[in-house]
């Protein structure tokens, strides 16, 4: 059924004038920029410790499911209004009447995530659709009139009975609107113009929208803003306004920085917001000095799709988790449920597997903060005070757990399975590279992650570089490689440099030599045929190599060998090896595992 936009009276209140942006400074965005230091720390204390939270992105194209008029869409399918360039009467009439969430829904919701070890939850109140699910007098486009339900206040409750902290996703694109912002930067659905529209008229629409979710469903803790562009950020939506009407209805609550266009080259300040948002990736080493929060899907789209099935597994979603949290941040992991409000099979199986984890390695997660001690080559570590929690993802070799620390003198450090309710201590020895811990009897194994808890007060950082082989040649592994910015790590089974999509980035490792001499260079890569061609340069000690990468079997996967050449390692202590891409022909320069310096003649 086709619905229509209420016509509202705003008096000219919400219409802002320069003048009205400037008195209202104090107590919007520019009071971040002002809060001390010691409030700002207690007010995100909660959401530096909870670590782990779920997205939920649902609304009237979840009922589209993927599809429109028989055409299946891929990719992020809450955007299918727009894939499909329907017009906004279109989709609402077509929408409206699929969109029947069953009884209890919220309370399956909330369950999920508290079982799954989540400390909050984020859903989309609206989306750029702009159908809204709470009960709104500004439009009969929301939860009430098209299902004679408040949507929002069901969710609200069931996540507070479960004691879980509350965010509100909200949009402040709106493709149902008449005035909202098109073009611009501002993607919208038939190429439809600006001009001739009233944007003021839908900056008050969105506010008064904005007031009546913050000041009528008790207390909530973060607000999710999405989507500005260079173009239309900031005062454009009214910011200052926004955030001092937030601040009064919840002065402790947290925002991220989406009421202004960010990218990795944008300046951060807390005026804009108290975290960063990256989306579906992990920043290498994540974001110094700001709060940040990696908001990730399970299989490539944030709304339900019906023919999706590419699916992350269990164990690259606990990994992913590690590793946002081994770098300081947050972890955002989003399930798209059906148009009833029906989680997916295959989100709740992968929820309930990082619930199993959780409850055995949970407190290498909760309350932790970010890796000191520096990369190491067989996973991740977080921190507590007097502890280290060591998450192995590949197990080595030897079965000899490297930790480049040396505890203090008379300092006795102690190690255990975090999984093993005995505490079984294990073995550690120590030599001029740091600890090595014996996890050779590993009857706590995990496919996602054994974590090992060190308890140790009282050490120094090893010097850090990668010391040689018993047979005296090196392993420049992928996990010890400092890499900038453009240039990727996986987390997989076996670490990999991959994503190389910057001529600029680079890796680079420290090496402590032993032994000064000659050495074979010999690179472990995988390159597509259509990537091939890139120019390299290796730099080590005073000698520099160059080569052109090719293809392996047209697979970013075939590794291969490459004797790149001899190089002259001429002094002992740190010496240093960096790859730098010098041109890059097609999509990536090479996936690099590691390289490997031989001693030549051997």
């Amino acid at each position: 059924m086709k619905r229509r936009f209420l016509e509202i009276c705003f008096s000219g209140a919400l219409l802002f004038s320069a003048a009205t942006a400037t008195a209202q400074q104090d107590a919007g965005l520019a009071a971040n920029a002002n809060e001390p230091e010691a409030l700002r720390d207690a007010r995100m204390r909660w959401f530096r410790d909870a670590h782990f939270g779920m997205f939920v992105h649902w609304g009237l194209y979840s009922a589209a499911a993927g599809e429109w008029n028989g055409k299946d869409y891929d990719g992020c399918v809450e955007w299918i209004q727009n894939m499909a360039n329907v017009p906004s009467a279109e989709y609402a009439a077509k929408l409206t009447p699929l969109f029947k969430p069953k009884k209890g829904f919220a309370r399956e919701w909330a369950k999920m995530a508290k079982d799954a070890g989540c400390r909050y939850v984020i859903f989309t109140s609206r989306h750029h659709e702009g159908f809204a699910l709470h009960d709104s007098k500004t439009t009969t486009f929301d939860g009430m009139d098209v299902t004679g339900r408040d949507l929002f206040r069901e969710i609200v409750n069931a996540l507070h009975e479960q004691g879980l902290r509350i965010g509100v996703y909200f949009s402040l694109l709106d493709w149902h609107h008449p005035d909202a912002y098109v073009e611009h930067g501002m993607p919208t659905p038939g190429g439809v113009k600006n001009e001739g529209r009233d944007n003021a008229k839908y900056v008050a629409y969105m506010h008064q929208q904005a007031e009546e979710m913050f000041s009528n469903y008790g207390p909530i803790d973060v607000v999710w803003w999405d989507y500005s562009s260079k173009e239309i950020q900031g005062e454009k939506w009214g910011a200052n306004a926004l955030v001092a009407m937030l601040k009064k209805h919840h002065p402790n609550i947290i925002m991220n920085n989406r009421l202004y266009a960010f990218d990795n080259n944008s300046e951060y300040t807390r005026a804009h917001g108290d975290l960063v948002t990256p989306e579906q990736f992990i920043p290498e080493t994540g974001f110094k000095g700001m709060d940040w929060e990696s908001c990730m899907t399970m299989n490539g789209t944030w709304g339900y799709s019906r023919n999706n099935q590419k699916w992350h597994t269990k164990e690259e979603l606990i990994r992913n988790m590690i590793d946002i949290v081994s770098k300081g941040g947050n972890y955002l992991l989003n399930v798209g449920p059906m148009g009833d409000g029906t989680v997916p099979e295959t989100s709740v199986a992968l929820m309930k597997g990082i619930g199993d984890w959780m409850r055995v390695n949970g407190e290498s997660i909760y309350g932790t903060r970010a890796n000191s001690i520096g990369r190491v080559n067989w996973g991740r570590i977080t921190t507590a005070p007097g502890k280290f929690f060591l998450h192995i993802f590949n197990w080595p070799a030897d079965n000899r757990l490297h930790v480049p620390l040396l505890p203090d003198a008379g300092i006795s450090p102690q190690a255990f399975f975090l999984a093993d309710a005995a505490r079984t201590p294990l073995k550690i020895t120590t030599d001029e590279r740091g600890l090595f811990i014996d996890v050779g009897n590993a009857p706590f194994k995990n496919s996602a992650a054994t974590v090992v808890e060190l308890e140790v007060t009282g050490t120094s950082l090893v010097s850090q570089g990668v010391f040689p082989e018993a047979d005296g040649s090196y392993q420049l592994v992928a996990g010890d490689a400092v890499l900038t910015n453009g240039v990727g790590l996986s987390v997989g089974e076996q670490a990999t440099i991959y994503n190389w999509m910057s001529v600029d980035g680079t890796a680079a490792w420290n090496i402590q030599v032993k032994q000064p001499g000659r050495y074979r260079m010999v690179l472990r890569f995988a390159c597509t045929d259509a990537s091939a061609g890139a120019k390299v340069a290796v730099s080590a000690g005073k000698t520099k190599l160059t080569g052109v990468v090719k293809g392996t079997d047209n697979s970013w996967s075939a590794y291969q060998d490459w004797d790149l050449g001899t190089v002259t390692l001429p002094q002992k202590g740190v010496n240093k090896v960096l790859v730098k891409a010098l041109t890059k022909p097609g999509l990536g320069v090479m996936n690099l595992q590691r390289i490997r310096l031989i001693p030549a003649g051997k």
